[in-house]
C-alpha cells in the first residue's frame, strides 16, 4: 500500500522538537504520517481520528516500526480533544498537531463519498453517526440555500448557476451519487473552467463536505481546548488547506495572545520541490503557536 505523503513533514517535526519521554497529540492522525516520526524519537503520541480504518493502519505502521507501545489511538472528533486527552492521560503535552487535509485513502473510501472521480454514494460524513448527508442537503435545500452554502464555503463563482441546475435536475430524479452531482456540475461549467486547473465540482464538493461535517465549527471549538492541554513552552501546529480554515486559525492566534504567541511571522508553505512531488500540498498553510509560562 502506498501511504499518503504527510505535508510539511520536516517543518512539523522541526517545530515540535520531539524527544524521548515527551507527550504529543496528533489530533488528525490519519495513516500516521506525522505521528510515526514523533514516535520514532521516543515520544508518546495520542492519535485521534474519526475513521477507524485509518487508526488501524496507523497502529499497524507503528507496530512495523517497533514503536506501537508509545502510540495510543482513539476514535473520536477533535472538537472533543480536551475530554479525549483527559481520558487518555494526555492533559499536559509538549505539542499538538492538526493536519486538516484529507488523505488519498479517505478520498477513495467508497462508503464516505468524498471523491467525484468515481461512483460513490453522495454521503461525505466522516462520522456516520451524523444525521445529515450531502445527498440530504443537495436534494432538500432550496435554490437560495444551495447557492449560499456553495458560495459561503468555497467562493465558487458559479454557485448560483449550479444551485439552479441542481434544483432542476432533482425535480426529475434524486441526486444520489458523487458521479451524478459531478457530471451535472461539469455540464454547467465552461470548457475552460479555471483553465483546467481543477475539476468544476471541486469547490462545491468542498462546500458540502464542510457543511456536512461542521468542520469550521469543530476547528473553532477545538483550538482553545487544545491550547489548555499544552505545557509552558509547548507548541501547537495547524496545517490548513483553504482560506476559511486558515481564517479560523488566524483569528484564534490573535485572540489567544499573549498566552500563546505565533512562532513565525508568516505562515509556512510547502517548497516548490515538495509541491512537485506531492501536488496536493500546494494549498497547505502551516501556522504554529507556543505557549508562554502560566
Amino acid at each position: 500500500m502506498e501511504y499518503h505523503k504527510p505535508v510539511l513533514l520536516k517543518e512539523v517535526i522541526d517545530t515540535l522538537k520531539p524527544e524521548k519521554g515527551k507527550k504529543y497529540i496528533d489530533a488528525t492522525i490519519g495513516l500516521g504520517g506525522h505521528a510515526i516520526p514523533l514516535l520514532s524519537e521516543g515520544s508518546e503520541v495520542l492519535g485521534i481520528d474519526l475513521n477507524i480504518r485509518s487508526l488501524e493502519i496507523a497502529y499497524d505502521r507503528a507496530k512495523k516500526a517497533g514503536v506501537s507501545s508509545l502510540l495510543h489511538i482513539v476514535k473520536g472528533n477533535f472538537k472533543n480533544i480536551d475530554k479525549i486527552a483527559q481520558e487518555a492521560g494526555f492533559t499536559k503535552v509538549s505539542g499538538i498537531v492538526f493536519d486538516l487535509g484529507y488523505s488519498s485513502f479517505e478520498l477513495e473510501e467508497e462508503e464516505i463519498g468524498l471523491s467525484f472521480q468515481k461512483e460513490q454514494p453522495l454521503d461525505m460524513r466522516l462520522d456516520n453517526s451524523l444525521g445529515v448527508t450531502a445527498s440530504d442537503l443537495v436534494n432538500a435545500l432550496n435554490e437560495k440555500q444551495l447557492r449560499d452554502l456553495i458560495f459561503l464555503y468555497s467562493g465558487e463563482h458559479l454557485a448560483g448557476k449550479y444551485a439552479k441546475a441542481i434544483v432542476k435536475a432533482r425535480s426529475l430524479k434524486r441526486i444520489q451519487t458523487t458521479k451524478d452531482l459531478a457530471d451535472l456540475l461539469k455540464s454547467e461549467a465552461p470548457l475552460n473552467y479555471e483553465n483546467g486547473r481543477i475539476h468544476p465540482a471541486t469547490r462545491t464538493f468542498q462546500s458540502l463536505r464542510i457543511a456536512v461535517n461542521n468542520e469550521l465549527e469543530n476547528l473553532h471549538d477545538a483550538l482553545p481546548r487544545a491550547a489548555h492541554l499544552l505545557l509552558p513552552g509547548g507548541v501547537m501546529v495547524v496545517i490548513a488547506f483553504h482560506s476559511l480554515e486558515d481564517k479560523v486559525v488566524k483569528t484564534f492566534g490573535r485572540n489567544v495572545q499573549p498566552r500563546l504567541m505565533p512562532l513565525f511571522k508568516k505562515p509556512i508553505k510547502p517548497s516548490d520541490e515538495e509541491i512537485k512531488i506531492n501536488p496536493r500540498a500546494r494549498s497547505a498553510v502551516m501556522r504554529a503557536f507556543i505557549k508562554n509560562n502560566d
